[in-house]
C-alpha cells in the first residue's frame, strides 16, 4: 500500500514538473527570452504564509545554513526539480528482483 501511494505522489511531481515547464516554455516564447521559474517562486505561490514562516524561522536558529544551503536548492529551477522528485521516488517505488536461481549442471 506504501509502495502505491509513493508511485502515486512521484507521478504527480512528474506531472507537475512537466507542467511547469510547459508554462515556462510559454513565457520564454511571449517574452522573447529565456524564463525559468524558481524553486522559491513557485513554493511562495502555493504556501506564501509557510515559506515566509520557514524563512524567518530558518534564519534566527541557523543564518549559515539558510544562506549557504537552502537558498542554492532554493533557486533551482522548479520544473528540474519537481521532475527529479518525482523520478526518484518512482525509482525507489519499484519492486526488487529475485536473482534467478540457475542450477549447477
Amino acid at each position: 500500500m506504501l509502495r502505491l501511494i509513493v508511485r502515486f505522489l512521484g507521478l504527480l511531481l512528474l506531472a507537475g514538473g512537466f507542467a511547469a515547464l510547459i508554462v515556462d516554455g510559454t513565457r520564454s516564447l511571449a517574452g522573447d527570452g529565456l524564463h525559468v521559474t524558481p524553486l522559491s517562486e513557485g513554493a511562495a505561490d502555493l504556501f506564501p504564509a509557510q515559506m515566509k514562516a520557514f524563512r524567518i524561522a530558518l534564519e534566527q536558529k541557523a543564518p549559515q545554513i539558510w544562506g549557504s544551503v537552502v537558498f542554492a536548492l532554493l533557486l533551482a529551477p522548479l520544473s528540474l526539480t519537481l521532475t527529479g522528485l518525482g523520478g526518484l521516488l518512482i525509482a525507489l517505488s519499484r519492486k526488487r528482483r529475485r536473482p534467478i536461481d540457475y542450477p549447477l549442471r
